[in-house]
């Protein structure tokens, strides 16, 4: 053993959420060590038939619209050593109360305000591999959904284990 051994954290030896198959490489919430929550994951390429559709006049919920006490930094950061400013992929993300959407289609950060509402937050399309970092300026995690900015039919897309088991308020009264 050596005397910084657990400066070394290797993602073999670590635990991550079994809610999405996605090949994470680090998820560090709640360690007492840290002053953030840290996640890392790759997005890999997928037929873009099996992207969910959302029912006319919908959107496709993604990750629903929710809101943290502290800073969020996510990064969306192209695979390919070649091409690096190509994301090789759409995703969309929304920001504020009136939900703006953004299109994302090439590397980049998103800097996230503490308090500032953002979500729907979803993959359209994936053509190669792609790394999501996302950095909370908080430990434990904060984060309240906003399920008022749903329609009726938009909930109901949901399915009843994430409801129960992933999207969840954590840190607010």
């Amino acid at each position: 053993m050596g005397k910084y051994d657990d400066c070394v954290i290797f993602s073999e030896n670590m635990e991550f959420p079994t809610y999405r198959p996605i090949p994470w490489l680090a998820k560090l919430d709640d360690e007492p060590v840290f002053r953030c929550s840290y996640s890392i994951h790759w997005n890999m390429p997928f037929d873009p038939a099996d992207a969910p559709k959302p029912a006319p006049g919908q959107r496709v919920v993604g990750h629903p619209p929710h809101m943290h006490r502290e800073n969020e930094i996510l990064f969306l950061l192209s695979g390919d050593a070649n091409d690096p400013y190509n994301l090789g992929a759409e995703v969309e993300m929304c920001f504020g109360p009136e939900m703006e959407k953004h299109v994302l289609t090439r590397s980049c950060c998103l800097r996230i305000p503490g308090g500032l509402p953002h979500g729907f937050y979803h993959v359209n399309s994936c053509t190669r591999p792609w790394l999501f970092i996302e950095v909370q300026e908080a430990n434990p995690k904060t984060e309240k959904f906003l399920w008022e900015y749903l329609t009726p039919e938009e909930l109901a897309s949901i399915p009843e284990q994430q409801m129960k088991n992933l999207w969840l308020d954590v840190g607010f009264d």
